[in-house]
């Protein structure tokens, strides 16, 4: 008799801490020992019970990475690091996301920086220190590049 838990009892101990991806699901299932036979049939019972649902943790995951006014490129490494299909990811970030919603963010990260939009920073190397971290954070250039121009525009 096995003294280990059946695949699809720690599936669900895992779904009852956070959501995972089904590709994500897998990979730990196998890094915990479990045969792929009995993997394929833990994943395809969740899925009938619609505890794993791709689409679902593709929404799930853009909202939670809006709230925390992320990128669209910076989600869309981090659902296509969760094993998503990267097409279904594109739907998701057309559907949920629209590039207006970055713009917002962008602006959001600026006041944040540098006060609301009265105050015009008189140090062009802290525009430039912002400018890079938003792009190195997955930020559109031309959203970014309007940024440069700001004080003359007070």
């Amino acid at each position: 008799m096995n003294a280990k838990e059946p695949a699809l009892s720690y599936a669900l101990t895992l779904l009852g801490r956070r959501d995972y991806s089904t590709w994500e699901m897998e990979r730990k299932l196998e890094g915990k020992g479990y045969r792929r036979e009995e993997i394929m049939t833990a994943v395809t019972r969740l899925r009938e019970w619609n505890y794993l649902d791709d689409g679902i943790y593709l929404r799930r995951q853009i909202d939670k990475y809006l709230a925390a006014k992320k990128s669209r490129s910076y989600i869309r490494q981090r659902l296509c690091l969760a094993g998503l299909d990267p097409q279904l990811v594109e739907e998701g970030l057309d559907l949920y996301y629209p590039p207006a919603k970055e713009r917002e963010n962008v602006r959001f990260w600026w006041e944040k920086c540098f006060g609301d939009a009265d105050f015009s920073p008189q140090d062009k190397r802290a525009i430039i220190r912002w400018a890079r971290r938003m792009y190195a954070a997955g930020f559109p250039a031309e959203e970014i590049r309007p940024y440069f121009d700001y004080d003359k525009e007070s």
